[in-house]
């Protein structure tokens, strides 16, 4: 009779294990976010709509301790080809669409110039707010730093395809750490390389009746794309 009794003891310990809700797996992959930013306060944005926040452009030419904000426009309008797509987790992050819709602000400060001007570095942030009905949900902060120099190079290919640029500040040697997540993204870590240009697009230059960046007096575009590792021990909100 014991015997019976422990083996049935044994079987209801089995079955509610059974039936107990998982705990959240430990998530980890690789992360890309590509941030497509306006500076739409000073010149405008292609859709028409406003951005984010307000603005403040990087200037051309560049000068040290020079402050910059750029940013994509709200979710609230679906009219954002590149940022639709701007996030994208390897293997897929729990309860989070593949690729993710999101919009970013990218703050950040000149840190030094060249003696020719051609060239230096910068650092700051990128904020991307992840998109859902129209607003602005779950965020990932990442801090940057990196090189900079002048670039020729006309086209910046992201997931929702080729932008045609004209050139400007391209970044080399950049790295990344995201340092900060809420909702989905609470216990979220990751770092990676950064890369990109601040620019200007072909139609910014004919909206504000400019010939180049130097003409315009500033970059009005910044085009960034982020690539690394993820980690997260219990992914979604709530999970630390």
């Amino acid at each position: 009779m014991r015997s019976a009794a422990v083996a049935l003891g044994l079987a209801m310990v089995a079955s509610l294990a059974a039936s107990a809700p998982a705990s959240a797996q430990e998530a980890e992959g690789r992360i890309s976010i590509e941030a497509f930013t306006l500076t739409g306060t000073q010149f405008g944005t292609p859709s028409g709509r406003p951005t984010l926040v307000p603005t403040d452009p990087l200037a051309s030419p560049v000068t040290e301790g020079d402050d910059f904000r750029t940013s994509s426009i709200q979710c609230s309008s679906p009219q954002a080809p590149f940022n639709n797509v701007g996030l994208d987790f390897s293997p897929d992050f729990p309860g989070v669409e593949d690729p993710a819709s999101i919009r970013s602000i990218i703050e950040g400060e000149v840190t030094s110039v060249s003696k020719s001007g051609k060239g230096g570095t910068v650092e700051g942030t990128i904020t991307s707010f992840r998109c859902v009905g129209g607003k602005e949900t779950d965020k990932i902060v990442a801090s940057f730093e990196s090189d900079f120099r002048e670039t020729s190079r006309s086209q910046e290919k992201l997931r929702g395809g080729t932008v045609q640029t004209t050139g400007g500040l391209m970044l080399t040697n950049g790295t990344f750490e995201i340092i900060e997540g809420t909702g989905a993204f609470d216990t979220l870590t990751g770092s990676g390389k950064v890369r990109g240009q601040f620019t200007c697009l072909p139609s910014t230059l004919k909206r504000n009746m400019a010939a180049s960046c130097a003409d315009l007096g500033a970059f009005s575009e910044g085009i960034l794309r982020l690539n690394g590792e993820f980690s997260d021990p219990a992914p979604g909100p709530g999970g630390a």
